[in-house]
């Protein structure tokens, strides 16, 4: 009757990493697809923005400044969308990106295996991820300490 109850409880125990693992996938798989409809956005902006450009060249009018500016800033914020979605997938893989040669590394690591650089260091923050209009889950992520590079110089292998 031991066996039975070991091999019992061993199968939950499966049940239950193996439904984590699906839930995960599901969660990065659509947050994958937001950063892919973000994109199309992107583009689709870039030529209506090609489109307002030709139509002022070729009528060598000043019009239309004001809606090449409005979709510029729908480009940043569609950029800005797909950092943090980014972020995202990253919080749900358990792991952050090198500040030197962007591979993914384990969250706690001190320096990257990849190309040795040492990593800043974070604290851990609340983040909420939209997964869908009708539920938010909240989750931890890591907040990066920010560098301000201005004034040093940049090399040509960090462009």
């Amino acid at each position: 009757m031991d066996f039975f109850n070991k091999l019992g409880k061993k199968a939950s125990e499966t049940y239950q990493v193996t439904k984590e693992k699906t839930v995960k996938f599901s969660e990065e798989m659509k947050l994958k697809g937001k950063i892919n409809d973000a994109k199309n956005k992107i583009t689709a902006l870039y030529e209506e923005i090609g489109q307002c450009v030709y139509n002022q060249f070729k009528t060598n009018l000043e019009e239309g400044k004001e809606e090449i500016t409005e979709k510029c800033e729908e480009i940043a914020r569609q950029f800005d969308e797909i950092s943090k979605l980014e972020a995202g997938i990253l919080t749900l893989k358990q792991v952050k990106r090198c500040s030197k040669c962007n591979a993914e590394i384990g969250q706690k690591d001190d320096f990257c295996p990849k190309c040795g650089k040492e990593q800043p260091k974070t604290e851990k923050v609340e983040v909420k991820i939209e997964l869908e209009e009708q539920s938010q889950e909240v989750r931890e992520a890591e907040v990066t300490e920010v560098k301000d590079v201005s004034d040093e110089k940049i090399e040509d292998d960090e462009l």
